[in-house]
């Protein structure tokens, strides 16, 4: 591995995929493997962390970077986006009030308590790069009034954090990036009054909050053009969730470019992969017909599981639920979305023309 650690400025428009990292792990991948798929950026799940290992165990032990053995960069949500999706659904016990949200662990029935400094304070001793303060997230469909709440708690939400965050001695800040999330829902005056407002208390990034897909499964570009468009130029503009490759190009062409979802890694233990040698991208490696192809996933990839294993081998492996045939799955897919991404930056100055079949066309 390279020993040098990227920093958050290294990001400054260069279009960058970031695995979903949950408890410090992309599943069933070591560090070594992930790094190997062209990976140098990771997200980890403040939430999740929290409620096991802890915090305070991961300080303890160095922070997440020493923890996971990992040198790249890595970015923290607040764990709002979590707690609050499974508050609103009644997925988990607990309550949201002005200060945050009070939940119930369901692993254990611990009590947890969510507020703007505590998100600030868990994030810092994980020890990750870029942070992200704590928000009030709803669903797109929502109901005017909701989002009104949901913009108001955001942006109070918003200026405590960023104070908290500056009681720590600049020697602990130095280095990271403290980015925010616009809300708003699909109400466009209310993102724009969001954005407005965090850009007057001023963060490193401007994220977009809530669900970046529709009720039909389309992303809401409006809400999404929105955003990019009522905050600074050359600050981060993260895109939470997204996810499908075509997407993360329709999101590049609206100027963001911070992506991450648990997509690559989820379909691959799913037996959905990855392939320019399909005419849509994607290869679903449990059918039948793939039992006997001796070729590789896809003809133009190096990752491990392209250049040694043959298709029918993998479709073997997912199909008697064998650990290994996850594994390589894995490598494969964040393989491929790495090459998407670099072939989206390689050509970045035309992207407004480029497609998806174009992409997949171009990808070394």
């Amino acid at each position: 591995m390279n020993n040098r650690r990227p920093t958050p400025t290294d990001l400054h428009g260069v279009v960058t995929f970031m695995p979903d990292a949950t408890r410090g792990v992309v599943r069933g991948l070591t560090s070594e493997q992930l790094h190997a798929t062209g990976t140098s950026h990771i997200v980890v799940n403040t939430l999740h962390m929290l409620i096991s290992p802890g915090a305070d165990t991961v300080a303890q032990l160095g922070g997440v970077h020493k923890f996971m053995n990992w040198p790249g960069l890595i970015l923290s949500d607040s764990g709002g986006f979590q707690v609050f999706s499974l508050l609103h659904t009644k997925k988990w016990e607990g309550k949201i009030h002005h200060d945050g949200a009070t939940f119930k662990s369901p692993r254990d029935g611990t009590t947890y308590e969510l507020t703007p400094e505590k998100s600030i304070d868990i994030q810092m001793k994980l020890g990750t790069d870029i942070l992200v303060v704590l928000d009030d997230c709803r669903k797109a469909e929502t109901s005017r009034e909701e989002a009104e709440v949901s913009v108001k708690n955001t942006i109070q939400w918003a200026e405590r954090c960023k104070a908290h965050y500056l009681k720590y001695p600049s020697s602990e800040r130095k280095g990271k990036f403290l980015t925010s999330v616009v809300q708003g829902a699909n109400f466009n005056d209310l993102r724009e009054k969001c954005a407005n407002a965090l850009v007057d208390i001023g963060f490193d990034g401007y994220n977009f909050g809530g669900y970046v897909l529709d009720d039909s499964g389309e992303l809401v570009v409006e809400q999404l053009k929105c955003v990019v468009e009522n905050t600074p130029k050359g600050t981060l503009k993260y895109a939470m969730g997204v996810g499908k490759p075509e997407d993360i190009l329709a999101c590049a062409k609206l100027g963001y470019t911070l992506f991450d979802t648990v997509l690559p890694t989820r379909n691959a233990r799913h037996g959905t992969l990855y392939s320019t040698d399909t005419d849509d991208g994607v290869l679903r490696i449990g059918n039948s017909q793939y039992s006997t192809d001796t070729s590789p996933i896809d003809s133009k990839c190096n990752c491990e599981a392209c250049q040694e294993h043959t298709r029918a081998y993998i479709h073997q492996l997912l199909k008697n639920n064998e650990i290994t045939g996850m594994s390589l799955a894995t490598i494969h897919n964040l393989t491929f979305f790495q090459r998407y991404v670099n072939a989206i930056n390689e050509n970045i100055s035309d992207l407004m023309d480029i497609s998806h079949s174009d992409i997949l066309r171009i990808m070394n």
